[in-house]
């Protein structure tokens, strides 16, 4: 079944069939945690620190995205808690319920054998018990409103358990999981197990465009759509919401930046202004919503004249946009302690400095070193091209420099390109690119 058929089809299988009276069981195998880019609904469940190392270690190399936070169980937004529990002791008698979900939560954190295929197994069949034992509590607790903080916590443990299956496991286990949080929604579209599926199937697209970006980019669009699904759907749960449309904006635009296919690169800018579109619209006054805000100000520049970029310089100057007019300006961001920025960068920059003199092209640099003292004995050591634009207060540099977070800078190194009277040309300079684009800057109107 295709994954689309997947998205589409019915899909109820263990928690319909439990809502129906029947139950059901399932296989289940870990998996890292995940990152925005899926289309199922997400219930926050605990993961151990090795998977998190495990994910970390093997997710970066193979997409970019942008991480999203996964609150604890224990922090859910608009999860119901009894006067017992947030006094830090059960509300509810030593029943079969009440057991199972202890026996889960130790099964949750027993220790797994070091061998990495051993693990695995051990992996899917500590999560198919898992979904066996959260069915067994949904199924006692489901009708009995007094138990609901108990019915969360199971539905939490079986989508984390259907989660984790999924990421490794086939298109029967991903359909598991997209059946069970069809029918929470069935069941109740606005209600907190609700809500929780959609942010598992968010976070199951991220994991799949962290793991898979690269060879299937459609799981960046998939969680850009369910992203902006849950946003939609949960508004008063703000911090999930948030993290969610930031890190598939984010996701997005540094996928669309990095690929090389054209269409598709365009396809996923426009995902990525929807993100942000939505969080600024949203949610204007949360942290996201401005760096949203900033974002979209920069992605809105291109072929605009630019203004309101200035800021002094480490030798005591001063640089303005103002004075930009009268030839064209590579603007670039960069640190010292970049690799690609000392490496790659760093180098063609030198050549274009040596064929472009001063009254050709002007180069402007933005330091984002964090030490003064590191920066200048840095600059003594290696030229670099322009004026170095660093802000003496030292809160306001780095990622919290003016410009960066006026202009919602996502990538650093990164390269602008102005054009000779003071239009930006581009915000996203691809180094491969930069002779072509500045040859064209060159040209007089």
């Amino acid at each position: 079944m295709s994954r689309n058929q997947l998205l589409q089809a019915g899909l109820a299988v263990v928690v319909s069939g439990v809502i129906a009276g029947c139950g059901g069981g399932g296989d289940g195998a870990s998996a890292p945690q995940a990152e925005v880019g899926a289309a199922a609904p997400a219930v926050s469940g605990s993961e151990s620190g090795e998977q998190t190392k495990a994910q970390e270690t093997v997710i970066r190399p193979a997409g970019l995205t942008a991480s999203i936070e996964k609150p604890s169980a224990a922090s859910q937004e608009g999860a119901e808690k009894s006067p017992a529990a947030v006094a830090g002791k059960s509300a509810f008698p030593d029943d079969e319920a009440t057991k199972t979900l202890r026996e889960v939560q130790q099964l949750r954190v027993s220790p797994l054998p070091n061998d990495v295929e051993k693990a695995r197994e051990t992996r899917r069949e500590r999560n198919a018990r898992i979904v066996d034992m959260a069915t067994r509590v949904i199924r006692l607790t489901m009708e009995d409103e007094s138990r609901k903080p108990q019915f969360q916590a199971a539905i939490s443990h079986l989508l984390e358990a259907r989660f984790q299956t999924a990421l490794t496991g086939t298109e029967e286990d991903i359909e598991a999981l997209y059946s069970d949080v069809q029918a929470l929604n069935d069941r109740d579209p606005k209600s907190t197990a609700a809500a929780e599926g959609v942010y598992y199937i968010a976070r199951f697209a991220h994991t799949k465009a962290s793991l898979t970006g690269n060879t299937q980019p459609v799981w960046f669009e998939t969680l850009s759509r369910w992203a902006r699904e849950f946003a939609d759907r949960f508004p008063d749960q703000q911090k999930r919401a948030t993290t969610l449309l930031f890190g598939a904006g984010r996701s997005c635009e540094l996928h669309a930046v990095s690929t090389k296919d054209q269409e598709l690169s365009k396809r996923l800018m426009t995902e990525s202004q929807l993100c942000y579109t939505t969080l600024a619209e949203k949610f204007p006054n949360s942290d996201q919503g401005q760096e949203a805000t900033a974002s979209l100000r920069r992605l809105a520049v291109t072929g605009q004249t630019l203004t309101q970029f200035s800021g002094p310089t480490v030798d005591g100057g001063y640089v303005s946009s103002d004075e930009f007019s009268g030839k064209p300006t590579l603007i670039y961001f960069w640190e010292s302690e970049s690799d690609e920025f000392v490496r790659e960068m760093l180098p063609e920059l030198e050549k274009i400095r040596a064929q472009l003199p001063s009254d050709r092209l002007r180069m402007v640099g933005v330091a984002m070193d964090e030490e003064e003292g590191a920066l200048n004995a840095w600059l003594e050591s290696h030229s670099v091209p322009g004026q170095q634009i660093f802000f003496p207060n030292a809160e306001q540099r780095s990622w919290n420099s003016p410009l960066v977070r006026f202009w919602g800078i996502a990538t650093c190194p990164s390269i602008w390109v102005v054009d000779a009277n003071g239009k930006v040309v581009s915000t996203n300079v691809k180094l491969d690119d930069l002779v072509p684009t500045l040859r064209q800057a060159l040209k007089k109107p």
